[in-house]
């Protein structure tokens, strides 16, 4: 159950940092937002929901605007799990990028022989920046292909920005981001205190891909690098 998964633990923290904050309209708006595409990009491993999967986390982002419609929902299309950054979003991606196929050979490797596997969808949690969906994957592959890659690219000298900003364990999908001060804090911290337990529904990961991204993986500048199947 995942009231005994040890990613709930992971996902209850965040909540508990953020909670009351959020209903005080303490939040960090994403200034970035506002001022049109992100030229900053990053080279990540990413798994995307299935249809019926995003439709309904569409479905519980438009409820979410009714009440704070100034933020900003990820569209459809954007939404995913992040396997792992393989170098972390900035300005100075360039040199990264010419050692390309050093990296799309590490993520093939990384790959190889891995089973498919599930991710369970159940509940959000929120930070003060952004709301997440809850995901706990129902085994250990998914932290099995993280530590491929890692050695993978360690083996290559591409670790340089590895983990920088923290060392990712969860399997979260960032649903929506703050861009501007709350209308109606308490009654939007109510709504999202409402889904805390909500179910979602599962998505199976029989694929990963690589991509050249911006920070919120907007597909309108992703560039798709190779897919590779698992299983």
């Amino acid at each position: 159950m995942n009231d005994t998964h040890p990613l709930q633990f992971h996902y209850d923290a965040i909540w508990d940092r953020a909670g009351a904050a959020i209903r005080c309209g303490d939040i960090d708006c994403d200034t970035r937002l506002a001022n049109g595409p992100d030229p900053r990009r990053g080279l990540t491993v990413i798994a995307r929901p299935g249809a019926p999967l995003a439709a309904r986390f569409s479905a519980l982002l438009a409820d979410l605007g009714a009440i704070e419609p100034g933020q900003y929902p990820h569209p459809a299309p954007d939404l995913h799990v992040t396997v792992l950054s393989l170098f972390t979003v900035g300005d100075d991606w360039r040199p990264q990028v010419e050692r390309l196929d050093d990296y799309r050979d590490a993520v093939r490797c990384a790959v190889r022989g891995l089973p498919a596997f599930g991710i369970e969808f159940r509940g959000v949690t929120a930070s003060r920046g952004a709301v997440l969906a809850q995901g706990f994957p129902a085994d250990a592959t998914l932290e099995t292909l993280r530590e491929r890659l890692r050695a993978e690219l360690r083996q290559r000298g591409l670790d340089g920005s590895l983990d920088q900003r923290y060392r990712l364990v969860t399997a979260h999908a960032t649903l929506l981001r703050f861009v501007h001060p709350l209308a109606q804090p308490a009654r939007f911290f109510d709504a999202l205190a409402a889904l805390r337990d909500q179910p979602f529904g599962t998505m199976r990961v029989d694929e990963v891909e690589l991509v050249l991204n911006d920070w919120y993986m907007s597909s309108g500048s992703l560039q798709g690098i190779e897919t590779l199947a698992l299983g």
